[in-house]
């Protein structure tokens, strides 16, 4: 029996909200002169000041809004619905953020993690009250702190920072989501046992649970092919 299926919006930003890397956008807003006069900044896109290389959301929505491939449509996974307008955002980001390391990991197994951690409700509560695990992928405040930590250096060169509101956008959810997943590939990728295996082990937890979490993972996943 097919699980409940959720509402998934997917909407592309103004182009005004929009910008490369290395940029942001500046909201328009009201401004006060040292004179006192009132004056009105209208929206523009300003340079970074920081030296190392930081995603924001609207760079986030940039790259994927204006990407040019083409992607091929992922399977269901098994006892979901199809969620076939994620597939796309599911196949960019793991190319994105795995492919320039020529790692290759499967956009499908991306997909598992997703029906295993929310059930693809795009605005899924943590399950535990103690958790601040949020979205399709369940990002938690910890992981959102340490992407956008420059003394973080399981995370240079891509730094990366969004709200949790932004969480809420299943384009942003999924780059902060595979981008963790990136972390966790790189981090365990002088342990024993195979590489994929041990980055969705750490995605949960790197101990007992984490082995339970991806065997449960990967039996779905291989159920899903």
């Amino acid at each position: 029996m097919s699980k409940k299926k959720f509402s998934i919006k997917i909407k592309k930003p103004k182009k005004s909200l929009m910008c490369p890397v290395g940029y942001h956008v500046v909201k328009a807003h009201p401004r006060v002169c040292k004179n006192g006069t009132k004056t009105w900044v209208d929206e523009h896109i300003r340079k970074n000041r920081a030296k190392y290389r930081m995603f924001l959301s609207e760079n986030l929505n940039y790259l994927y809004w204006n990407n040019k491939i083409t992607f091929k449509k992922l399977n269901a996974i098994k006892g979901f619905p199809g969620y076939h307008e994620l597939d796309s955002i599911i196949s960019f980001w793991t190319t994105y953020w795995f492919g320039k390391y020529k790692v290759k990991i499967d956009p499908l197994l991306v997909k598992t993690i997703i029906a295993i951690e929310s059930s693809f409700n795009p605005k899924a509560d943590p399950k535990s009250a103690k958790s601040s695990a949020y979205g399709l992928m369940q990002v938690v405040n910890k992981t959102r702190n340490d992407l956008r930590n420059p003394k973080e250096k399981s995370v240079s060169p891509d730094f990366l920072s969004v709200t949790r509101k932004d969480l809420e956008d299943p384009v942003l959810n999924i780059a902060v989501g595979v981008r963790w997943l990136r972390v966790k590939y790189f981090a365990y990728k002088r342990k024993k046992g195979n590489h994929t295996y041990n980055m969705v082990k750490g995605y949960y937890s790197f101990n007992k649970s984490g082995d339970e979490y991806a065997k449960k993972v990967f039996d779905l996943y291989n159920k899903s092919k």
